[in-house]
């Protein structure tokens, strides 16, 4: 799901330090700092730091991706045997 073109720009005008409490107090969601990691306004070490459920979130993600990629990449050569 985007975040809607409104949020995108009151995010990337929001300075930085109101941008990192707003990651410790856990007022952002996890597509609202993808979004924002994206536009370089945060960094990784900020999410780890200040949004550890975040990481966690996207650091699954990212392991479920890769599990489903390295899977169908066994299926395919044996499809073509």
């Amino acid at each position: 799901m985007e975040l809607e073109r409104q949020r995108q720009m009151e995010l990337l005008h929001t300075p930085k330090s109101e941008i990192k409490r707003m990651m410790a107090q856990d007022s952002l969601n996890m597509n609202e700092i993808v979004f924002l990691c994206i536009s370089n306004k945060v960094n990784a070490i900020d999410i780890r730091t200040l949004a550890p459920a975040v990481c966690d979130k996207l650091l699954s993600e990212y392991l479920r991706q890769l599990t489903e990629r390295h899977e169908t990449a066994e299926v395919a050569p044996t499809l073509m045997v």
